[in-house]
């Protein structure tokens, strides 16, 4: 169920979206950019790894198809499940199509879209 591709909204209502492979999670942010990080899952556990070995263990509250919610003693996340039509982790061995992905991540944020 961890596996996928989610959306969620920071504090400061800034949009990112998780794509969740079997040992990566890419944050896709809005301010921020593209973000790597390495995890693992024990039993209600996630525990990240960034690309400069902090670690960070996160309470896995809630884990559903359609929802997932982590905390730890600084913060909570809540995602949803993004149904997409390109995968992240495919698209990002074609230039071609991870430029879409890319362009198709700008017109999905809701502050971009026209009102």
């Amino acid at each position: 169920m961890l596996l996928g591709n989610w959306f969620g909204f920071d504090t400061d209502s800034t949009y990112y979206e998780l794509y969740i492979g079997d040992t990566v999670i890419v944050l896709n942010h809005e301010k921020l950019g593209i973000a790597e990080y390495v995890y693992e899952k024990d039993g209600n556990k996630l525990i990240t790894t960034t690309p400069l070995f902090f670690e960070r263990v996160w309470n896995l509250d809630t884990l559903t198809d359609t929802t997932i919610v982590i905390s730890d003693t600084l913060e909570v996340h809540q995602f949803r499940r993004l149904d997409l039509d390109i995968d992240f982790f495919k698209s990002s061995k074609d230039s071609t199509e991870y430029y879409r992905f890319r362009q198709d991540f700008i017109a999905r944020n809701p502050k971009q879209k026209p009102e």
